[in-house]
């Protein structure tokens, strides 16, 4: 059977193919590319619309571009612990703020040490990957025409201490600094690969298919045959037709969570060993805002486009962030009389999330209906490496500008100096601080042996010929900076491997 793209399946369907992947997000677009421009038949399944329907409305994207409508958690022994994952064609793409970091090469050193000594993902042989990359989706440094004041103070108070950082690269060639990349793009500024890889792919023939839920990864004599899936209404949420995709090879590339859900939903869990949903890294962390006495309106200018670093902290990374007001309100624990003074205010606050790479570590499982399980134990010093963290970005904040500082930790208060700053947070607790996780990793780590890792280092799984993953599932730790340009490397790489190997 021959399926146009991005058609909805009416029925049991079925499509023959010499690869099927499944996600079409920084890994699954990078690995299409690639094998598509091969000669190889390639299918993309997506579990998202085909179509990007932004508005600048939380509510909106999270039905349609967040998975599990953004009410995915990491259960903990602190509560609840929210994990944001994007889909739709483009994936998390789609809804990321952009950033474009290298891999570390000391991260990199250490994966070549865990896979024997394999430099397929050192920094030499990533290098012309990533130069590639960079060149197709369009990355480099935010203007300071669209940076906005919430992100040039970060720049100014990082000067003025001496401190590593800058405007940050991003893949938005065309942006202009309306603040709204965690909604979707509305200007189309963005490089999200549904704009260049998806494309690249779909010239070389690729087909991709939206609206699928695949629940079936299918097995004969120790060899992937295929996967299959419900194609769903993207708006009632309703089951309409059913695709199966027959392929001698499968590359799953649903992400740090939903690479492993599937997984253990699909029932391949036990057979591909106990590393499969084990590992999870989150880069969990908080924030904090400087109120200013000028205006400062981080809701305009770049989203996240100024970072900074302090050596005496590695694996703490401070960038900035932009919020709606709506959403400041919520940061700022404003509500009823508090939230209509507020309103008065919010232009004059600039904010900064401080990202931890963590030692904690959590499971990824699946609910009978294909849901992601997450649990996740925090490491006691990460806990303290992101209170030095927020210390450091109380003195950018207020070097750069701010007046005085506040978090979205309980009974906190405002500070002037990043020395009360520093023994309020010494007697606030865990349970007290409203924490984030993103960039969900190292789920299905590549490795060298069945009981700690998922795939080796050509992304391959032991247990199970054609199966492969390519995204970042696979890192064997913690990664430090945003995943989004690594993914697409590593993914890069896995594709080239499988070309070179003939499979």
């Amino acid at each position: 059977m021959t399926l146009r793209d991005h058609t909805h399946a009416q029925g049991e369907q079925r499509l023959d193919a010499d690869v099927v992947v499944v996600g079409s997000g920084p890994g699954g677009a990078s690995v299409a590319r690639v094998l598509a421009a091969s000669g190889r038949t390639v299918v993309v399944l997506e579990e998202g619309p085909a179509q990007p329907r932004f508005r600048p409305n939380v509510a909106h994207t999270n039905r349609y571009h967040m998975q599990e409508g953004g009410a995915m958690i990491a259960l903990t022994r602190h509560g609840a612990l929210p994990i944001a994952a994007g889909r739709g064609v483009g994936g998390g793409s789609l809804v990321n703020s952009a950033i474009c970091f290298r891999t570390p090469p000391s991260v990199l050193d250490d994966w070549t040490d865990r896979l024997g000594g394999d430099d397929r993902f050192s920094a030499a042989r990533l290098r012309p990957i990533f130069e590639e990359i960079e060149a197709l989706i369009g990355v480099g440094e935010t203007a300071e025409a669209i940076a906005g004041e919430n992100n040039k103070l970060i720049v100014r108070g990082a000067q003025a201490l001496g401190l590593p950082g800058g405007l940050l690269r991003r893949n938005a060639p065309g942006c202009v600094g309306c603040g709204l990349c965690n909604m979707g793009c509305p200007s189309g500024g963005k490089g999200s690969v549904d704009r260049n890889l998806i494309p690249m792919a779909r010239q070389s023939s690729a087909v991709v298919q939206a609206d699928v839920f695949v629940d079936e990864i299918e097995v004969a004599a120790g060899q992937v045959t295929g996967v299959g899936g419900s194609v769903r209404d993207p708006d009632t949420g309703q089951t309409v037709g059913r695709l199966v995709v027959k392929a001698p090879v499968v590359v799953v590339c649903c992400g740090g969570v939903g690479t492993p859900r599937l997984l253990h939903h699909a029932g391949l869990a036990e057979r591909l060993g106990p590393a499969v949903g084990r590992g999870l890294h989150i880069h969990p962390g908080s924030a904090l805002v400087g109120w200013c006495d000028f205006e400062v309106r981080m809701w305009t200018g770049a989203t996240q486009g100024a970072w900074f670093e302090v050596p005496e902290l590695p694996g703490v990374l401070p960038h900035t962030f932009s919020a709606p007001p709506a959403a400041l309100l919520l940061l700022l624990g404003q509500v009823g009389l508090e939230a209509k003074r507020a309103m008065h205010t919010l232009h004059h606050y600039a904010g900064c999330v401080v990202m931890v790479s963590d030692r904690g570590e959590g499971t990824v499982g699946a609910t009978p209906e294909g849901r992601a399980s997450v649990r996740y134990r925090f490491d006691p010093q990460d806990v303290e490496r992101m209170k030095a963290g927020m210390v450091e970005t109380a003195r950018v904040l207020l070097a750069g500008g701010a007046t005085r500082v506040l978090g979205p930790v309980h009974g906190l208060g405002a500070h002037t100096s990043a020395e009360s700053l520093q023994a309020a947070l010494a007697q606030r607790g865990l349970d007290e601080f409203t924490l984030y996780a993103s960039h969900p990793m190292a789920s299905c780590r590549m490795g060298l042996e069945r009981e700690t890792s998922v795939v080796g280092p050509t992304g391959e799984a032991h247990a199970l010929a054609g199966l492969y993953v390519a995204d970042s599932s696979v890192f064997p730790t913690s990664l430090g900076v945003n995943p989004q340009l690594t993914t697409m490397a590593v993914a890069t790489q896995v594709a080239h491997g499988i070309v070179q190997r003939g499979r």
